[in-house]
């Protein structure tokens, strides 16, 4: 419940008061109000529900809420924000050629600067989504780290861990190079060190190994030994292609959760993007370890699959939404998985909207450790919230429903931000970044990226037009 001791009094003061003709709470006291406002001093939320009137408030700054509805902002709980490369270049691909034929042979291509550039994009576009927070693996997290900075993005980031050749996994090629294992772990270790002193404390590090096919035994206890001397989780890929799988079950004879026990590295600070082909002996050990599953229900049935969303969900595996690659619009995630699980269940209500929004948002932060800081407009929480404009032909007329977000509204609808009580999207403006030159910049890498891509792969490029051409 509400602690009505810490809702300040009439005439107090406040940095900043977002009002809303609906108000989502996602708390258990006050999940919906109509004609609502959120009070912020600092980063931190000092009031969440009812209007209380004209005159109770002294705020330094108002975000009207005339057609407006407020929510709290998305948690996405795997993603990699720098993939917007690989936009169009994978879409009607199987999973395992998207991974081992399109990206691991294209990612070394790839300088420093333009995956600097590429996680600036990935951070407007997250923004503009309506997400306020990620959990991110990838190449350069140096690089998405100042972006995120920037921008005001909370972030957990790790650098993506392996020790064999990539570029060679599409021929099913797994050649161990021990010293890369090493020298990314160290780099890793630096970063997370590095942020755990940030003073705006948005972005902190993990430990990320990349999956169980492409990390050995060695690489996998070793990163687990340095998260917990560091006191940070565990970031993954599991059972995400059949390759994986087909690797995990020759080399080791077991599933590749299984052989994540058996490794004794899973544990509740774990979190397990994909699941896809995870075998019913792995949910198990998951449920046993209570690592947290990130699931990414809009790049599945693109690939013509779709993990045992009902089973993990009987298990009570913590579960939250993620986007995974550059698909970042929440809402879609949502009605994805939505659509799918009553589809494979035959139940409509297998997962209803409210559990879809909750998955979004709490779960999410659940899944990574902050349920106590973000994912809900709770009284003492951060304030990381977004504004939808409810004037748009496809959210009229508007009720005051759960559904009315889960089924109809799109990223596109959110007009405004705040992150950690700054506001950082306004009037459908990023405030924190050039956002014009960062698309002029993406545009000036594109021909570097499709003469890469013929020589790559050995064919002639999909398209060699661009709008800036």
């Amino acid at each position: 419940m509400t602690d009505e001791r810490r809702i300040p009094s009439t005439g107090a003061q406040v940095d900043l008061l977002v009002s809303a003709d609906v108000l989502y709470t996602l708390t258990e006291d006050t999940p919906i109000v109509v004609n609502g406002e959120v009070a912020i001093n600092g980063n931190t939320i000092v009031y969440s529900g009812p209007a209380k009137g004209n005159g109770f408030w002294q705020p330094k700054k108002t975000l009207s809420g005339k057609g407006k509805a407020v929510m709290p902002g998305f948690v996405n709980c795997h993603s990699h924000a720098a993939s917007a490369v690989f936009r169009s270049q994978s879409d009607d691909g199987a999973g395992g050629e998207a991974l081992y034929s399109v990206a691991f042979r294209s990612e070394r291509h790839i300088s420093t600067e333009q995956w600097r550039d590429l996680a600036l994009l990935g951070v407007v576009d997250m923004i503009r989504s309506g997400v306020t927070t990620i959990n991110d693996i990838w190449y350069e997290p140096e690089g998405l780290a100042e972006a995120s900075e920037a921008a005001g993005l909370r972030a957990q980031i790790a650098l993506k861990l392996f020790d064999v050749k990539l570029e060679e996994l599409y021929a099913n090629r797994y050649e161990r190079v021990a010293t890369e294992g090493e020298e990314r772990l160290r780099r890793g270790v630096d970063f997370v060190e590095k942020y755990a002193a940030s003073k705006s404390g948005l972005v902190t590090g993990r430990i990320g190994p990349h999956a169980t096919d492409t990390c050995s035994p060695e690489l996998h206890i070793e990163a687990c030994a340095e998260a917990g001397r560091l006191g940070v989780g565990l970031h993954t890929h599991v059972a995400q292609s059949k390759q994986e799988v087909e690797y995990c079950q020759s080399t080791y004879n077991k599933g590749p959760a299984e052989f994540l026990a058996d490794l004794d590295v899973l544990s509740h600070r774990s979190i397990l993007a994909h699941l896809t082909f995870a075998s019913d002996t792995d949910l198990d050990l998951i449920t046993q370890s209570k690592a947290r599953y990130a699931h990414c229900p809009t790049i599945y049935p693109r690939r013509g699959v779709y993990p045992d969303l009902q089973g993990i969900q009987d298990r009570r595996i913590v579960t939250g939404i993620a986007t995974d690659w550059m698909m970042n619009d929440p809402f879609e995630a949502m009605r994805n998985a939505m659509n799918a699980v009553r589809l494979l269940s035959g139940r409509h209500d297998a997962l209803t909207s409210l559990d879809a929004i909750k998955m979004a948002t709490i779960g999410s932060a659940t899944v990574m450790g902050i349920e106590d800081q973000v994912g809900s407009l709770a009284t003492g929480k951060r304030a990381d919230l977004i504004q939808l404009d409810l004037q748009r032909p496809h959210l009229q007329p508007f009720y005051a429903e759960y559904s009315s977000l889960a089924y109809y509204a799109r990223a596109s609808d959110v007009v405004c931000s705040v992150i950690d009580g700054r506001l950082v999207l306004e009037d459908d403006c990023i405030l924190g970044l050039d956002e014009p030159n960062i698309l002029n910049r993406i545009k000036k890498h594109l021909p570097d990226w499709l003469r890469s891509e013929e020589r790559r792969v050995g064919k002639e490029c999909r398209s060699r037009w661009s709008p800036s051409h």
